[in-house]
């Protein structure tokens, strides 16, 4: 008896909950609709006595297919603003306004917001509305990992960086780590030789292991020892009836489920030029609902894709024929690889590129591959390419000895 009624109040509980988060939250609202929930995440640092948002990432969430886009803009992406004629770098906005606003972080994160949501409607007949900002500063960053019991990362490359005048110091081997709050926070600002481009792929990718990390069981008991560090860290216009609904629905999303993109353009000096053409495909993708896709466990033999896949194989490692090795390998699994050639620079690790949009072909090479490496699927669309998937390999593939042609 005693057992029953515990598990009465329990629901009844959970009802009283979810009615509360329904009446306080018009993103619990919207999620109830099934209406697309847009925000930016404003990473900021601390630097001669100044404040920069060296992480900004425009995320895009369909509940009805519970799909999140994640789009990820460079620091060092350029823009003009008649209002800040001092100001080249888009990372440069959030330090402007936070010095003339007097250090408000409010209207700060605001001006940032608006600077991107302009810059994303460019050339859009609908725009693209961001309603949601989330800041956070280098110590709410470390609270909220190690509320979630910390990280886990897979580091392909030795990183290595000191600056004693900063007091920053980074240092990974090869490896796999449960990163807690100081350390998650010098693998996502570590740039390396591939500088911004790679710091972003690693931020994207660590932003897919936090939310495999929402489904522990344990984060519920963890988050009320760590509230008030975490709250002090970071400033939004999102309530907390909206986080709570938020977080209760980043543990139903699955990693599946998460395109990873990055604002297409190329390098301009020591800036990155946006390409205005290439952004509104892309925008266009991320206001588009995501068909369901029952389909989405393909099997390992790619056969799903047979005849519609296109893919091009670059070796981009220290091993020799390595691209022709794999062009066979997917063949046999039922690939059209149209493509293999040298990459134009090495690199530690393996990267499956989706360019049509559409993860699954992707997804299903990366399945095929899955025996000579774990490699990472991001989407950086490109029509002009006219393939589905890139396949970039790194010195992390591993050959065996049947995929070898004699």
């Amino acid at each position: 008896m005693r057992m029953e009624r515990l598990i009465l109040v329990s629901c009844a509980s959970l009802s009283l909950f979810t009615m509360g988060l329904t009446w306080q939250s018009p993103v619990a609202r919207s999620l109830m609709e099934e209406e697309h929930i847009r925000g930016l995440v404003i990473g900021s640092d601390y630097e001669d006595n100044t404040r920069h948002s060296d992480t900004m990432i425009a995320v895009s969430y369909d509940p009805q297919n519970r799909f999140l886009d994640v789009l990820s803009i460079p620091r060092d992406t350029m823009v003009s603003i008649p209002q800040m004629p001092a100001v080249r770098r888009i990372n440069e906005v959030f330090a402007h306004e936070f010095r003339h606003s007097g250090k408000d972080f409010t209207i700060t994160s605001l001006a940032v917001k608006n600077v991107v949501e302009t810059m994303l409607s460019s050339g859009s007949a609908q725009g693209f509305a961001i309603p949601y900002f989330f800041t956070i500063d280098y110590g709410g960053f470390r609270s909220f990992i190690d509320a979630l019991g910390g990280v886990y990362v897979r580091v392909t490359e030795p990183m290595n960086y000191d600056d004693s005048w900063g007091h920053l110091h980074i240092h990974f081997e090869p490896g796999t780590y449960l990163l807690d709050g100081k350390r998650a926070l010098e693998y996502v600002r570590f740039r390396g030789k591939s500088a911004d481009q790679g710091r972003v792929r690693r931020q994207q990718i660590f932003i897919r292991e936090i939310l495999k990390r929402l489904k522990n069981p344990s984060l519920l008991w963890r988050l009320p020892k760590y509230t008030r560090a975490v709250l002090s860290g970071f400033h939004t216009n999102l309530s907390l009836w909206d986080m709570a609904a938020l977080l209760l629905e980043g543990r139903r999303v699955g990693w599946k489920n998460i395109r990873l993109m990055s604002l297409p353009g190329t390098p301009y000096g020591n800036l990155w030029k946006i390409n205005p053409e290439t952004t509104q495909k892309i925008v266009a993708l991320m206001q588009a609902p995501f068909a369901r896709r029952a389909s989405l466990e393909l099997p390992a033999s790619g056969a799903g894709w047979r005849g519609r896949a296109t893919v091009e194989v670059w070796n981009a490692s220290n091993k020799p024929q390595t691209a022709k090795i794999v062009m066979n390998l997917l063949r046999q699994k039922g690939f059209d690889v149209v493509k293999i050639g040298n990459f134009s620079t090495r690199q530690y690790q393996t990267l499956v590129v989706d360019r049509s949009g559409d993860l699954r072909p992707a997804q299903a090479v990366t399945e095929a591959l899955k025996d000579g490496v774990s490699a990472e699927v991001v989407s950086r669309p490109e029509p002009s390419l006219h393939v589905d998937v890139s396949v970039i390999l790194g010195n992390d593939y591993q050959a065996s000895e049947q995929k070898w042609p004699w």
